[in-house]
């Protein structure tokens, strides 16, 4: 899909709506968590005008384990996906500047994204693999990631290269 520009759940007017005319009751609740609720790999590749994910998906997808990432240039961060647990592969997406916010992922892989410079909040973190071309770039970065991985863990982060 090389001309997909944006992505969202819901337009912004219905989102308001809906918070409006539901707020605080489970309805409102229910209807974001049922649209995708047993989605446990999402493989987004070739969408070189990506320049987000939606905000809502952390909330959707409540069952995901591996988000794979390929060719997705524009996008500028993945962030506040709070399910996320085995897997985040990102592979050649230049545009990409921050990961954040992912307390429960295990394993992450990164390669082709020169401009990556802030990772954190990673918290259930045990691996990162780098690809060769990422050695320079991610040093911005992963000492924090290994502090962070002592602090919590009481050891070394394993990292590798891919």
């Amino acid at each position: 899909m090389p001309n997909w520009e944006e992505w969202s759940f819901f337009e912004e007017k219905e989102e308001a709506e809906v918070a409006t005319t539901n707020e605080g009751t489970e309805d409102a609740q229910s209807a974001r968590f049922q649209l995708l609720p047993r989605l446990v790999l999402l493989k987004l590749e070739g969408c070189p005008k990506l320049r987000a994910l939606p905000r809502q998906l952390g909330e959707v997808t409540t069952s995901l384990k591996q988000l794979r990432l390929d060719g997705t240039n524009n996008l500028k961060a993945v962030e506040d996906l709070p399910m996320l647990s085995e897997l985040l592969l990102i592979e050649k997406c230049e545009g990409l500047e921050r990961i954040c916010n992912l307390p429960q992922l295990s394993e992450l892989c990164v390669h082709g994204c020169p401009n990556l410079s802030h990772a954190e909040g990673l918290g259930s973190f045990q691996q990162l693999g780098l690809g060769e071309d990422m050695q320079e770039v991610s040093s911005r970065w992963v000492s924090g990631l290994h502090k962070q991985h002592q602090r919590l863990h009481g050891e070394d982060l394993d990292v590798y290269t891919l």
